[in-house]
């Protein structure tokens, strides 16, 4: 059987193609563990974060929990990051006056589905279009344009486009949450509810 040979600069060629080839694929492959569900705000309600019963049966958000585990010693990590707990954001970071108040929001998706997700997220209102994301054990809520909620929208929310960018936004958020689950000093916690400010919020 007669054997052919690939010159070198072929070979390498192919390679390269093949290498291109796969990065979409890859890229449309990054968050794609997370849930999205896009639906309109019908009711809200504050709540304690401190009182167990106002997250039973509700999805848990923004940065509610994230320190669950991290211990209950008096160190400055530890500190933070029961500050950082039932306080929006951007709220940690300056003077937090209402740290253990948070927001039960109840969504109707463009199913026509419920979701309870309680966060500490407070800026968005009644009426508002969101989308709910749930990845990695942990959910976040975030505003829209409101034309992603309109039935118009609903063939065109299901683009490739589209869902392939609001994977990337789920997973950014994600990453940011677990930077702050993994911060060890004031400055790696500042910076990390800084991330979650701007990748997680509207």
């Amino acid at each position: 059987m007669r054997r052919t040979v690939v010159p070198r600069e072929i070979a390498v060629m192919l390679v390269v193609g093949l290498v291109l080839a796969m990065v979409p694929a890859m890229a449309q492959k990054k968050g794609a563990t997370s849930t999205i569900r896009v639906g309109e705000v019908v009711d809200r309600k504050k709540v304690k974060l401190k009182d167990n019963s106002a997250a039973k049966g509700a999805l848990i958000g923004g940065t509610i929990g994230l320190a669950a585990g991290s211990g209950s010693g008096k160190s400055g990590k530890s500190k933070r990051k029961r500050v950082a707990i039932g306080a929006a954001a951007g709220a940690a970071l300056g003077a937090a006056k209402k740290k253990e108040e948070g927001v039960e929001y109840t969504v109707k998706t463009s199913q026509g589905v419920l979701i309870k997700i309680v966060s500490d997220q407070t800026q968005i209102k009644r009426g508002d279009c969101v989308a709910v994301e749930e990845s990695g054990g942990r959910a976040n809520i975030r505003r829209m344009s409101p034309t992603a909620c309109q039935p118009e929208s609903k063939s065109l929310m299901q683009d490739p486009a589209i869902q392939e960018e609001m994977q990337e936004e789920a997973a950014e958020c994600t990453a940011a949450k677990k930077e702050l689950v993994a911060a060890k000093t004031d400055e790696e916690v500042d910076r990390a509810l800084r991330k979650i400010s701007i990748l997680c919020d509207d």
